[in-house]
C-alpha cells in the first residue's frame, strides 16, 4: 500500500463523512434545500410565539397589577369597596374607581371621544412607570388622545361625562339624547406609552384614547357623591384566584343596587321599596314577593296616562284631563292606606276592564260638562311601555267606572309614585322637562283656568285613578319589569334594616348588574387565541414547506446520479441494498442537520421579516395603532427546538424515501451510470 494512501474507514458513519467531503457541491446544495424547510417552519413557529408574547405582554401592561374587578351596569357606592378591602385574606388593595366612555375637546373645536379612568390612587394599579400624582382639576392624557385633539401638559380641556337616565332608555319616559355634564379642567401630564397610558378593560389590540381623573372630579361633573362603577383587585396574594376571592367576598347591599327600602311620609306609617330607575326588574320584583309578601307588602304599578276622557276617546277638548298618573294595585287596602267612598266605605277592587277615579277628577269632569258616574266609560289614551326605533307610540283603551275615591286616605298618598327626574321634582307641571313628546298647551295652568296647576302643587304626582295591577300590568308592563314600588305597612317590619339586608342577601350580583370579571384570565386566554398563532402561519406556510422537501428530494437524486459508479462499487463488492440506503440517509443526514441548524438560526430573522410586513399591512388596513403588537419579544427557545426538530424530521422522511428509491437499483445499472446497453445492430 503506497504511503500516499487515505488510511482505511473502519465505520459506516466515518465512511459517510468522508464520502460527504468528496461530494460536497451536492451535499452542500442539499444542505441549503433543508436549510430553507428549517427557515419557513421556524419562522412560521418564530411569527405565532412572537404574536402569543406580543399579546401576553401587551394584555399584561394594559392591566398593570390588577388581576380581576367588580364591574356595574350603573354607580354603587364605595362602601362595597371599602368592605372588600376590609375582608381577610384579600388583595394587597382593592381600588374603587369610574371607569366609563366620555367626550374630550379643547374648547377650540378639537373633539375625540376618550375612556375615562377616574382613580384617586392610580400608582396603586401597579403600572410601571408608575403615573405622577394627581393635582385638582386636573387630568393625565396618554398619547393618542393628546394626538387626536392636540393637548400638551398645561393645555385646557373640557370634560364631558354622559348624564344616564334614570329610567330606561326604551321606555316612554327614558331619555334617548346624548345629555352629558361637562366641566373645564386642565393637562397635568401626557402618559408615556406604556403603563397606565395603556390601560383598557378589554384585551384590544390598539391602544384608545384615555383620560384620567380623580375620583372627586368625576362625581362633581356626575353630581353624585359616593358613587363609583369599578372595584379593582390588586395585587392578590399567591394561591388565590382574585375572581373566586370577590365573588364569595361580595356582599352588596339594597343601595349598590340602585333600590331603597325606605319610611314613607304618610299617615298610617308605612315602607316602600322603590328603584333608581323608577322599574323594578323581575328578579327584584322575585325576590321582594319573597321577602316582603310575607310581611304584607303588595306590588304596585303606576304608569302616565296622557290623557283621561269621559266617555270616547279624546286627547283635547272638553271631558279630558291631561298627563295623569294611574296606579295599578292588588287591593284597596293599602299599606298607605284604604280607598273609601264618600261615605267612608272601602271601595272594592275593581273588575280587570274596570277604573276607579278620584272625586277631585269625577268633579274636573262634570264642571267641563261631562259628568260622570259609576257604570260609566272612561278612556286612557298612553303611551306603549316599550319603544319602537326610538319613537313613542300611543294607545287608547277604555274602561268602566267601577267607584270614585273620596279625597283622602290612599287617594291622597302622593308616595305610591317614586321619583323621577324632570317630572315629579318640577315645582308646576306646566315646566315638565320629559322626553316624550310633552304639549304644555294642554294644560290648565292660567288662572282661572288652572286646575292642573293647582291639583300639581297641592298633590303633586298623586294618581287620579286606580286599576287592578293584572289590567296596569297590560297596559304598562315591559321587559324591564311590571312594579314600580313595593308598600309594605311599617308595623309589620320589627328591623327595616335587617329586613333590607335580608332583601339584599336574596339577590344575586350579576342579574343586578354587578358583574364579576377575571380581567387578567380573560386577557390571557385572549392572548392565545382560538388558534395557535403557530400553527396558522405554518398552515399558511405549507406549500413553501412541500417546495423545499420536493427540492430537496430532487437535489438527493441528483446526488445519487453523480455518484452512481461510486455506489454501484460498493455494491458489486458485496454491500446490501439496506446498507447502502443507510449510507445515503447518514450522508444526507449530515447535509440535513447542518442545513437545519442554519436555517433554525436564520427562522428568527425571517420571522422579523415577516412581523414588519404583516404590522405595516395590519397597521395601514386593519387597526392603527397596532404596530406595538408585532414588535413583541423575541420568541421563546423552546418553540425554535420544536420547529428544527420538526424540520429535521420532515427532511430526514424525504431524504430516506429517496435513498430508499437509489438503493434498490441494481448494481450493474449503477456501474453503467444509468447508461442503457447498446443492442447489437442487424446484419
Amino acid at each position: 500500500m503506497s504511503n500516499n494512501s487515505p488510511p482505511p474507514v473502519g465505520s459506516l458513519g466515518r465512511l459517510a463523512i468522508t464520502l460527504a467531503r468528496q461530494w460536497w457541491p451536492q451535499v452542500v446544495a442539499l444542505a441549503a434545500a433543508c436549510g430553507v424547510v428549517a427557515t419557513t417552519i421556524t419562522g412560521a413557529v418564530s411569527v405565532g410565539s412572537s404574536l402569543e408574547r406580543g399579546l401576553r405582554s401587551l394584555a399584561l401592561e394594559r392591566l398593570g397589577r390588577v388581576e380581576a374587578a367588580v364591574v356595574g351596569s350603573s354607580f354603587f357606592s364605595a362602601g362595597l369597596v371599602e368592605r372588600l378591602a376590609a375582608a381577610d385574606g384579600g388583595p394587597r388593595h382593592v381600588v374603587p374607581a369610574i371607569v366609563m366612555p366620555v367626550t374630550v375637546s379643547d374648547g377650540r373645536g378639537g373633539t375625540s371621544r376618550a375612556m375615562l379612568l377616574a382613580c384617586d390612587d392610580p400608582a396603586a394599579l401597579g403600572y410601571e412607570p408608575a403615573p405622577p400624582p394627581l393635582a385638582a382639576d386636573a387630568v393625565l392624557v396618554n398619547g393618542p388622545l393628546a394626538d387626536a385633539v392636540g393637548l400638551a401638559p398645561g393645555d385646557p380641556l373640557v370634560l364631558r361625562l354622559p348624564r344616564r337616565s334614570s329610567v330606561p332608555a326604551d321606555s316612554p319616559l327614558g331619555r334617548r339624547t346624548g345629555a352629558s355634564d361637562g366641566r373645564r379642567l386642565s393637562v397635568a401630564a401626557v402618559l408615556p406609552d406604556r403603563g397606565l397610558g395603556q390601560f383598557s378593560l378589554r384585551p384590544v389590540q390598539a391602544t384608545g384614547p384615555l383620560v384620567v381623573t380623580s375620583l372627586e372630579t368625576a362625581r362633581r361633573i356626575l353630581r353624585r357623591d359616593d358613587a363609583v362603577n369599578a372595584a379593582f383587585a390588586v395585587g392578590m396574594p399567591p394561591g388565590i384566584d382574585a375572581a373566586d376571592w370577590l365573588s364569595s367576598h361580595l356582599e352588596p347591599t339594597l343601595a349598590d343596587y340602585g333600590l331603597a327600602l325606605e319610611q314613607a311620609a304618610v299617615d298610617p306609617p308605612s315602607l316602600r321599596l322603590v328603584a333608581e330607575r323608577l322599574i323594578l326588574s323581575p328578579e327584584v320584583d322575585a325576590a321582594a314577593a319573597d321577602v316582603l309578601e310575607p310581611l304584607g307588602g303588595q306590588p304596585t304599578l303606576v304608569f302616565l296616562a296622557n290623557a283621561l276622557a269621559a266617555g270616547s276617546p279624546a286627547v283635547t277638548g272638553q271631558g279630558s284631563v291631561p298627563y295623569s298618573t294611574v296606579l295599578g294595585i292588588s287591593t284597596t287596602s293599602l299599606p298607605v292606606g284604604d280607598l273609601l267612598d264618600d261615605a267612608d266605605r272601602p271601595l272594592a277592587l275593581p273588575p280587570d276592564n274596570g277604573i276607579i277615579i278620584d272625586r277631585w277628577m269625577a268633579d274636573d269632569l262634570a264642571a267641563q260638562g261631562r259628568p260622570v258616574a259609576v257604570g260609566d266609560r272612561i278612556s286612557i289614551t298612553l303611551f306603549e311601555p316599550e319603544t319602537v326605533h326610538g319613537q313613542v307610540v300611543e294607545s287608547t283603551t277604555e274602561l268602566t267606572i267601577a267607584g270614585i275615591a273620596a279625597m283622602r286616605s290612599a287617594a291622597t298618598a302622593r308616595e305610591v309614585v317614586p321619583e323621577v327626574e324632570g317630572i315629579t321634582d318640577e315645582a308646576s307641571i306646566a315646566d315638565w322637562d320629559p322626553p316624550f313628546p310633552f304639549d304644555a298647551a294642554r294644560v290648565r295652568s292660567s288662572p282661572p283656568n288652572d286646575e292642573d296647576d293647582r291639583y300639581w302643587k297641592q298633590h303633586r304626582a298623586t294618581p287620579k285613578a286606580f286599576v287592578t295591577l293584572a289590567t296596569a300590568r297590560r297596559l304598562a308592563g315591559s321587559r324591564f319589569g311590571a312594579t314600580t314600588a313595593w308598600l309594605v305597612p311599617a308595623g309589620s317590619v320589627l328591623d327595616p334594616a335587617a329586613t333590607a339586608a335580608r332583601l339584599a342577601a336574596s339577590l344575586r350580583p350579576e342579574p343586578m348588574g354587578l358583574t364579576i370579571t377575571p380581567l387578567l384570565a380573560d386577557a390571557l386566554e385572549a392572548s392565545r387565541g382560538s388558534t395557535p398563532f403557530g400553527s396558522l402561519f405554518l398552515a399558511l406556510s405549507s406549500f413553501v414547506v412541500a417546495a423545499g422537501l420536493l427540492l430537496t428530494w430532487l437535489l438527493f437524486g441528483l446526488l445519487v446520479a453523480a455518484h452512481r459508479r461510486d455506489l454501484g462499487i460498493l455494491a458489486a463488492v458485496g454491500w446490501s441494498p439496506r446498507r447502502l440506503v443507510r449510507l445515503l440517509v447518514s450522508v444526507g443526514g449530515l447535509a440535513a442537520v447542518a442545513g437545519v441548524a442554519v436555517g433554525t438560526l436564520l427562522g428568527p430573522l425571517w420571522a422579523r421579516v415577516l412581523l414588519a410586513i404583516l404590522g405595516g399591512r395590519w397597521e395601514a388596513n386593519v387597526e392603527a395603532g397596532s404596530a406595538q403588537l408585532f414588535l413583541g419579544p423575541t420568541p421563546a427557545l423552546a418553540p425554535l427546538a420544536a420547529g428544527g426538530a420538526a424540520a429535521l424530521a420532515v427532511s430526514l422522511v424525504a431524504l430516506a424515501a429517496a435513498a430508499r428509491r437509489a438503493g434498490g437499483t441494481p448494481p450493474l445499472e449503477l456501474l453503467r451510470g444509468g447508461e442503457r446497453p447498446v443492442e447489437p445492430q442487424p446484419r
